[in-house]
């Protein structure tokens, strides 16, 4: 059974170098009715499951982070249907059987399509959020997909240059350790392309491109897929000495202007300066009058 259903020429040529927006068939799969849902939830590792609360505007400073202590799967589920509740089922692609394999086959799919990509590590995990929830102005560290199952949401993505993003903003995510959120103006919308997804469709953008996310009705579930490729790993490390010496010695340097040897040179320097406990903290970004509404964390779409 194919999982993707379309995938034309121009998604090819465009696959991590731009915006793909295709369909799937992962609801056909069975893994995300609701009572497949409610015994996931109930028996997900409690380390790995994360939930949050937001108030009604859904600003970023009012989600609070809930333990879902003992509370049965159906109660969470209820739960997420009716509050301002987002929840985020970590690595379940990765640690359930029947999930990993549908993660591994989605993959192999992709692979046929594209022979030279070789993905090094793939995570899946499973969002479940509100009519309503929202995700804030952010980027990822690593090349992400969001295949929506469930729901509609409205997904803002906006050019990976500036005045949206600089340079050093990406710098300062990649150097923060856990925070991905970036300052918002609501003038970066006007440079946004708007995707309204319904249940079948992925969505993919370049790695580090900015995106916010605003769900629209009914209970909204997404599969999201995060994969290291060793192009990013090496540019990863390669802004984090920039960022270093951007810091350090008040130069402006730039990955654009860094090529072959030069990238992976930098990328050496990088690896070694976070080994050695070089990089500096990075405070999290203020995010206080610019703050698009949303959550906070990694791959939170």
């Amino acid at each position: 059974m194919g999982w993707i259903e379309r995938w034309t020429q121009e998604d090819r040529g465009r696959f991590r170098a731009g915006i793909v927006r295709a369909r799937h068939r992962l609801a056909d799969s069975g893994l995300f009715c609701d009572p497949a849902l409610e015994e996931l939830v109930e028996t997900h590792p409690r380390e790995l499951l994360d939930i949050a609360m937001m108030d009604e505007e859904g600003s970023a400073r009012s989600w609070t982070d809930l333990s879902p202590g003992e509370r049965k799967g159906a109660e969470l589920l209820a739960g997420a249907r009716e509050g301002r509740v987002w929840m985020n089922l970590r690595q379940v692609f990765n640690i359930r059987p029947e999930y990993r394999a549908l993660l591994g086959a989605v993959f192999a799919e992709l692979r046929e399509l594209h022979p030279r990509f070789r993905p090094e590590v793939i995570k899946g995990g499973l969002l479940i959020s509100s009519p309503g929830a929202r995700v804030p102005f952010h980027i990822d560290r690593t090349d992400t997909m969001l295949w929506h199952l469930r729901g509609r949401k409205r997904v803002f993505v906006y050019p990976r240059s500036a005045p949206v993003l600089h340079e050093a903003d990406i710098e300062a995510v990649l150097m923060h350790p856990f925070s991905d959120d970036l300052p918002y103006k609501p003038a970066f919308d006007a440079r946004a392309q708007v995707f309204d997804l319904e249940p079948g469709d992925v969505l993919c953008w370049p790695v580090h491109t900015p995106h916010r996310v605003v769900n629209l009705d009914g209970l909204n579930v997404s599969m999201t897929t995060e994969y290291a490729c060793r192009d990013v790993r090496v540019r990863n490390q390669a802004m984090i000495f920039n960022g270093l010496i951007r810091r350090r010695l008040g130069l402006s340097p730039s990955i654009e202007g860094s090529r072959g040897l030069g990238l992976a040179a930098r990328a050496g320097l990088g690896f070694a300066a976070r080994k050695m406990k070089l990089v500096p903290k990075v405070s999290k970004p203020a995010l206080a009058v610019d703050a698009a509404p949303g959550a906070q964390g990694a791959a939170a779409h």
